[in-house]
C-alpha cells in the first residue's frame, strides 16, 4: 500500500494516537476532579476562601478607605407612621446620598437602584414573586429594591430597617463585594456572610436616623431561640442566627464604618 507511514516493518509498532493521548487526558481529568473536590481546602490553604483575612471580599478597598456612614435625614416626615410610603421614599433618598458619599471616598461611582418598589404582595416585586416569606428583597440583575409595605399596627420602623438592609445589598452589588463569590457562589456560608453584612451596613446607615429602631431590631433578633427544627431553621442557614444578626447590627450601630462590617474576614463562629 502506497503512502506515508510513521513506522517501518522492521521497527516495533508505535502506539496509536489514542493510546498516546489517553494517559495524559486521564491525568488532567484526575487533577481537575481533585481541584473541584478539594477547592475549599485549596482556597483555605492559599488564603482566598471566605473567612480568610486575605480573601478578595475581606480585603475590599471600601473597608479601609471610608469614614463612618450615615448622618441625619432631613427629608423624613415628623410622623413616620402616618404615610409609610412617603417615609420610605424619603429615607431612600437619604440612603442614596449617604452611600454615594461613602463610595466616593473609595473612588467608586455609586448609582442608585434602578427602582424602589413598595409592594403590597410579593407578586408585585421585580423578583422573588414565588416566595412568600420576605419583608424585602433585592434583585441584583434588575438592581431593584423591593419592600413589602404591610398594614396592621402601622409601624414603619421595621420597614425602614428592611429598606436599609436591601440598600446594603445594592451597595454590595455596585461596589463589587457581591461579585467576589469564589467557590461559595450559592453556598449557605457565603449567603450568611452576605446577609449579616447587610444587617451591619443597614445599622451603620441608620445609627443617627433611628437609634431606637436599631435597639428594637436587635431585641427582636436576639429573641430568636434558634430551634434547629423550627420553621425558621432554613432562614437561619441562609441569613444567620438571631444572635449573630443582633451582634452585627450592634457593631454597625456602634462604629458606623464599612470596615467594622467585614463579615468576610470574620471567623465562622461569628457568622453562624
Amino acid at each position: 500500500m502506497s503512502g506515508p507511514r510513521d513506522w517501518s516493518p522492521g521497527e516495533p509498532r508505535r502506539p496509536g494516537v489514542v493510546r498516546r493521548v489517553l494517559p495524559v487526558a486521564l491525568a488532567f481529568a484526575i487533577i481537575a476532579c481533585g481541584t473541584v473536590y478539594l477547592r475549599g481546602d485549596l482556597q483555605g490553604l492559599i488564603g482566598t476562601a471566605p473567612g480568610s483575612p486575605r480573601s478578595a471580599a475581606a480585603t475590599h478597598r471600601l473597608y479601609a478607605a471610608t469614614r463612618p456612614v450615615g448622618g441625619r435625614c432631613a427629608g423624613l416626615p415628623r410622623d413616620l407612621d402616618a404615610r409609610p410610603g412617603v417615609t420610605l421614599r424619603a429615607l431612600a433618598r437619604c440612603l442614596d446620598g449617604m452611600w454615594a458619599a461613602s463610595l466616593a471616598e473609595a473612588g467608586i461611582d455609586y448609582t442608585p437602584p434602578a427602582e424602589l418598589r413598595l409592594v403590597r404582595v410579593p407578586a408585585d416585586a421585580a423578583c422573588g414573586k414565588e416566595d412568600h416569606d420576605w419583608a424585602g428583597i433585592y434583585c441584583p440583575r434588575e438592581r431593584v429594591v423591593n419592600v413589602l409595605v404591610q398594614g396592621g399596627d402601622g409601624r414603619t420602623a421595621p420597614m425602614m430597617f428592611t429598606l436599609a438592609h436591601e440598600y446594603a445589598h445594592h451597595v454590595q452589588e455596585v461596589s463589587g463585594i457581591a461579585d467576589r463569590r469564589g467557590s461559595e457562589t450559592f453556598d449557605e456560608a457565603w449567603s450568611r456572610r452576605l446577609e449579616l453584612q447587610a444587617d451591619c451596613l443597614a445599622a451603620a446607615a441608620l445609627r443617627v436616623v433611628g437609634p431606637r429602631l436599631l435597639r428594637e431590631q436587635r431585641r427582636v433578633a436576639a429573641a430568636d431561640a434558634g430551634d434547629p427544627d423550627g420553621p425558621a431553621a432554613s432562614y437561619r442557614q441562609s441569613h444567620g442566627s438571631g444572635a449573630s444578626s443582633a451582634a452585627w447590627i450592634a457593631r454597625g450601630q456602634r462604629t458606623g464604618t464599612v470596615g467594622a462590617c467585614n463579615t468576610w474576614g470574620a471567623p465562622a463562629t461569628q457568622v453562624s
